[in-house]
């Protein structure tokens, strides 16, 4: 967007309540002024590139003297006299986390911090490539559900450079995680369920009762979270296009226990597991699996491994694979491609029917029921 920059102008000047918007200078070419929701900061565009640098924030800099070093640095660049000067890595990142400051829950800025400080990358961020990100990271973590979690806090760090000018590209882009070389099998065992539903069922609450829900159902984290009772129909679930990862209608019956449940909660009025005073789909996962880990004495798990161990005791009792893919709304499976197409059978008599037994299952783990 391009405007004539004056001092009460620049004070007028509208910042987004997220992301960035850049106001050019009509007066000075290449000079400008990017808004973010927290601040306003001088720039310059230069080099074929269209590269910027940052010259400093609106108030501490006055815009005349912006201007002004706008116009001595682009002059320099024109004449070849001035070299683009290298950002140390670490003072990006303390940049970084200031600005984590103002947009992220306490919980998240805490282990962004506590990697930064734990894994020390040194010297100029834009010659910081792909081997040697990685080679640090695994240098400084002892094991690798850690190395996935620093590759993460790295990989949105390096975003965020991105797109504040301080490098061309991230260098974790073309990576995977660690884990991601080897298919997680984590599977939980019928003891471990009957520990587990034992402990969300005695003491309920919002995430114990979404944990209930994911063993009874075997939906993905997602769905259960941001369930709408306008979701819930009796004796199954119609989740809409558009919260389904494959975008299909997905309607899949559940068991009377599950029922109970959704008719037990006292949620929002639009969301089942929000509340009176925040409407809206469950949030804050990590500190609440944190807990239930420790207050079950479980061995560590994901609530994906909830969904994994859900087919797989369907698969110990006799459950067809197509339709364990049917209820676990998979399109990949034995059905797919050119049977996907031809193959419109909605399987709801099989699913219903796979829910009683799995339901049974369950029963016996409770001790609820003989057999």
């Amino acid at each position: 967007m391009r405007v004539h920059l004056t001092d009460l102008g620049l004070r007028k000047l509208t910042q987004p309540a997220s992301g960035q918007v850049t106001y050019w200078d009509t007066a000075t070419p290449g000079f400008g002024v990017r808004c973010s929701a927290k601040c306003k900061s001088y720039v310059v565009m230069y080099g074929e590139k269209r590269k910027l640098k940052t010259l400093g924030r609106y108030p501490a800099v006055p815009l005349a003297d912006a201007r002004k070093q706008a116009k001595r640095f682009l002059a320099n660049f024109t004449e070849g006299v001035v070299e683009v000067e290298e950002h140390d890595v670490s003072e990006v990142m303390a940049e970084y986390l200031a600005d984590c400051e103002q947009r992220l829950r306490p919980s998240t800025l805490y282990h962004y911090r506590f990697f930064a400080r734990k894994i020390p990358f040194r010297g100029p961020i834009g010659k910081l490539g792909p081997s040697e990100v990685m080679n640090t990271i695994v240098r400084y973590t002892s094991n690798v559900r850690s190395q996935n979690h620093a590759f993460m806090v790295f990989k949105v760090f390096f975003n965020w450079a991105v797109r504040r000018q301080y490098i061309d590209r991230n260098p974790l882009t073309a990576l995977r995680r660690p884990h991601q070389n080897g298919s997680r099998e984590r599977v939980l065992t019928e003891a471990e369920v009957t520990t587990l539903l034992r402990y969300t069922l005695e003491k309920r609450g919002r995430f114990n009762d979404i944990v209930t829900l994911l063993l009874l159902t075997g939906q993905r984290k997602g769905e259960i979270a941001g369930l709408r009772w306008s979701e819930c129909e009796g004796d199954h679930l119609r989740l809409p296009p558009e919260r389904t990862k494959n975008k299909r209608l997905h309607v899949v019956p559940i068991c009377k226990r599950a029922q109970e449940l959704l008719e037990s909660i006292e949620g929002g009025t639009t969301y089942v597991f929000g509340t009176p005073e925040a409407d809206r789909p469950f949030n804050g996962w990590s500190r609440a699996q944190r807990d239930i880990i420790k207050a079950t004495g479980l061995a560590h798990f994901t609530l994906h491994d909830l969904r994994r161990t859900f087919a797989t005791q369907h698969a110990k009792i006799g459950t067809p694979v197509h339709v364990t893919e049917r209820m676990l709304n998979h399109v990949s499976g034995t059905i797919s491609g050119v049977a996907a197409v031809y193959n419109r059978h909605s399987y709801g008599e099989e699913m219903r029917e796979a829910t009683e037994r799995y339901e049974a299952l369950i029963c016996r783990l409770l001790g609820l029921c003989s057999g």
